[in-house]
């Protein structure tokens, strides 16, 4: 079984639109300092991908791809 980087695909993400963390926390309606821990993470509740995909206007199975 492989398992998903959550900080992984956080950062894929952040990088592919382009935001810098300031930005992603201001879409996101969190801290620049929430954002750093969500990149550094390995392992994220499902409804935080979910909120985190909804700030990037993004879909859950792309976060998967991109943690693999």
């Amino acid at each position: 079984m492989q398992l998903i980087d959550a900080g992984k695909a956080v950062r894929a993400m952040q990088s592919t639109q382009g935001f810098t963390n300031a930005e992603f926390a201001r879409i996101a309606k969190s801290s620049p300092q929430q954002v750093i821990r969500w990149r550094n993470q390995k392992n994220m509740k499902i409804h935080t991908m979910q909120h985190i995909c909804d700030a990037l206007n993004t879909q859950v199975i792309e976060f998967f791809i991109l943690g693999k």
